[in-house]
C-alpha cells in the first residue's frame, strides 16, 4: 500500500523532534539543558503517538485520536514491544506538562536518557518500515 501523505508528514515530524531530542541528549545536564530535555521529550512523545495514530488509521483502525487509545492499539498490532513503557512514558508527559517539581523533572531527565529515547526510536524505526504495508 502506498503511503498515506498524512502519515508521511507524522513520520518526517516524527523523526525530526527525535532528532532533535538526541541532540540535547549529547549535552552535559544542567537545570537548563534538563528543562531542554522535558520540552523535546513532551514533543517527541506527542509526535510519536500522533504518528502512530495515522499509521493505525491509514490500516483502517477505528481508534480515538488520543495517547490513552493509540498506545494500547499500537501494542496489541506491535509498532511498540513495551507498552508499559510506553505508559510511564505518557504518565512522565502528562506530569511535566502540568506542573513543574524540581526532584520529578530530574526523575523524568534520568527516565528519558535511561528509556525514552529507545522507546521512541523503536517505534519509530518500526513505523518507518511499516509505512508500506
Amino acid at each position: 500500500m502506498p503511503i498515506d501523505d498524512r502519515l508521511q508528514l507524522a513520520l518526517d515530524h516524527f523523526a525530526r523532534a527525535q532528532a532533535r531530542l538526541v541532540e540535547v541528549l549529547a549535552q552535559p545536564e544542567d537545570d537548563f539543558m534538563r528543562d531542554a530535555l522535558i520540552q523535546r521529550f513532551e514533543f517527541t512523545f506527542e509526535a510519536g503517538w500522533k504518528a502512530a495514530f495515522r499509521w493505525l488509521r491509514a490500516r483502517g483502525v477505528d481508534v480515538d485520536e488520543d495517547a490513552y487509545s493509540v498506545i494500547p492499539e499500537a501494542f496489541k498490532r506491535r509498532v511498540i514491544t513495551d507498552e508499559g513503557g510506553w505508559g510511564q512514558m505518557r504518565k512522565f508527559r502528562n506530569l511535566t506538562s502540568h506542573t513543574y517539581n524540581e526532584m520529578t523533572a530530574m526523575q523524568v531527565a534520568a527516565f528519558v536518557r535511561a528509556d525514552a529515547v529507545r522507546l521512541l526510536q523503536d517505534m519509530l524505526d518500526v513505523l518507518k518500515a511499516r509505512a508500506d504495508e
